[in-house]
């Protein structure tokens, strides 16, 4: 059995008998030798052989190793760990914590600072030692190449596909499915009931109804997308302009793959799938889209700053501006503006009502509240409380983080000094000397290296005590020349400060709250 992390921890008298075992594989056809049930059979036999309790089973099926977010069970290893549930990790190998440097070492820092201890079934790391940070360190630039290298050939592979004019979208549009299967080459096939449906939009545009009226119609018909989900005009727009529907494939060309300086272009190529929608109808429905695309001669000169802040009273979709124009007996024409929900405005009835709120009242509370805020005492006190509160608690780890640095460098130290005093008694060459010198040095200029990281970050946290006394002033030269403002720079200004807006059922603009964004530690105005 090869000697591992464990015994390292046995040997320092540490409790390691209750483990967690992690698992994870990106895709299905991803089994010889990387299966779930694989890993896990592999890592419980090792578990039963050394007489460990397993915590856990934390299992990642189907989770690219590129990031740790989005994996879910990675994240509860990880909090777990925090919580100091287990005291050692144990994976089959190292690349399925982490395919990726920076989440592999973060990762490993994370067990570090909570004692835990990681094993790898399939290598001989120690990463309790100065020697095995490296190796880890190491496998983790070997994984993130090799992840790199299979995204490039990917994407060359996909790009090839293309130039053939073969499929690579999928099961993503509507009318066409994707079919694989053992004794046959993956292709795809037209789906005859969601091609009536494509053709049935192409025509009803073609007949003069608009993106609004075909959504409507669809929703109302009960009809979803290939995602099942109501239509919206955004979809119907992507359906009347998709390539696919005349049998054509369009693919973005790689000219050089150099990471993100590589050159692209789209490029179009005649398709080898069946169409759905001929020439004919796909240029009028084309000249017609043309047509109705040129913008309006006359547009409304009118600054809604709640846009996408004010959220809908019933379903907290965020609500779009709205006009509507009235003649009074004068003759004179008189704008009426509000707030309308962006989702009966993109999917129509069936998804949610109009909710109209006026614009002037609930704007005008809004920036009344937020005046406030800039000028009251007490709020503004409370707001720099909390940030400084804030700052604090960040102090805390940093400064946990920067001694344990310190003590490994001290510990370096002692090893560098071990080595040469093994030298001197005939215990170890000239060669092993060399090597371990030079291991423990990359590893000091690696901890001296995230020291002085942790320093910095320290530094800039003391200097960024909040002084009340500041506030007041910037806000107070704020307040006062708020209104001199251009309309557009005092909208930006109040998103930096503003996360949402909220208005009751009965759309009472009095009764609503106001969520403030991350810069005010999102305090409820």
């Amino acid at each position: 059995m090869l000697r591992s992390s464990i015994y390292f921890l046995l040997e320092e008298g540490v409790n390691t008998n209750l483990i967690a075992i992690y698992v994870r594989v990106s895709s299905e056809r991803q089994t010889k030798g990387y299966s779930i049930d694989g890993q896990l059979k592999e890592l419980r036999a090792y578990a039963a052989e050394h007489q460990l309790s397993i915590y856990r089973e934390y299992v990642d099926d189907g989770y690219s190793g590129k990031s740790i977010d989005g994996r879910p069970a990675m994240l509860e290893l990880l909090a777990d760990a925090k919580q100091g549930r287990f005291q050692t990790v144990i994976t089959w190998k190292l690349n399925r914590l982490a395919r990726n440097l920076v989440d592999q070492l973060k990762t490993m820092e994370v067990f570090k600072q909570h004692n835990i201890g990681c094993v790898s079934l399939t290598e001989q790391i120690e990463t309790n030692t100065a020697q095995g940070n490296l190796t880890v360190q190491m496998l983790g630039a070997i994984a993130q190449l090799e992840r790199e290298q299979i995204a490039q050939n990917t994407r060359l592979g996909m790009q090839k596909r293309s130039q053939r004019g073969a499929w690579n979208s999928g099961n993503n549009v509507l009318g066409y499915e994707w079919v694989t299967g053992a004794d046959v080459e993956p292709h795809v096939r037209i789906v005859p009931h969601e091609a009536r449906l494509v053709q049935m939009i192409f025509e009803q545009y073609r007949s003069g109804q608009g993106f609004k009226a075909i959504t409507n119609q669809l929703n109302a018909a009960g009809y979803t997308t290939k995602r099942n989900k109501p239509f919206s005009t955004t979809t119907v727009r992507g359906v009347l302009t998709n390539i696919n529907y005349i049998g054509q494939i369009q693919y973005t060309a790689h000219e050089k793959f150099t990471g993100a300086s590589s050159d692209r272009s789209k490029r179009v190529v005649q398709g080898t799938h069946e169409p759905i929608i001929n020439m004919e109808l796909w240029s009028e429905v084309r000249a017609l889209l043309n047509q109705r695309s040129r913008p309006p001669t006359k547009q409304i000169n009118r600054h809604y700053p709640l846009a996408g802040l004010l959220k809908c009273p019933v379903c907290g979709s965020s609500m779009v501006p709205a006009h509507t124009k009235a003649v009074r007996k004068d003759g004179c024409v008189h704008m009426n503006h509000y707030y309308v929900c962006g989702n009966y405005t993109n999917k129509g009835p069936t998804a949610c009502k109009a909710n109209t709120i006026p614009a002037s009242p609930v704007e005008n509370e809004t920036l009344s509240r937020f005046q406030h805020m800039l000028t009251n005492k007490g709020l503004l006190n409370q707001i720099v409380t909390r940030i400084n509160r804030r700052n604090k608690e960040a102090e805390t780890p940093l400064r946990e983080q920067v001694a344990q640095t310190a003590m490994s460098l001290k510990q370096l130290e002692k090893q560098q000094r071990r080595c040469y005093e093994l030298f001197e008694d005939g215990f170890i060459g000239h060669v092993e000397l060399v090597e371990k010198l030079k291991s423990l040095k990359q590893a000091t200029a690696t901890l001296n290296e995230n020291k002085h990281q942790l320093e910095s970050k320290l530094a800039e946290l003391e200097n960024s005590a909040v002084s009340l006394k500041e506030v007041r002033r910037a806000m107070k030269s704020l307040y006062q020349s708020f209104h001199a403002i251009e309309a557009g720079k005092r909208n930006a200004l109040i998103r930096g400060f503003i996360q949402s807006v909220h208005v009751p059922p009965d759309r009472d603009v009095t009764e609503m709250h106001i969520q403030g964004t991350a810069a005010l530690k999102h305090l409820i105005i």
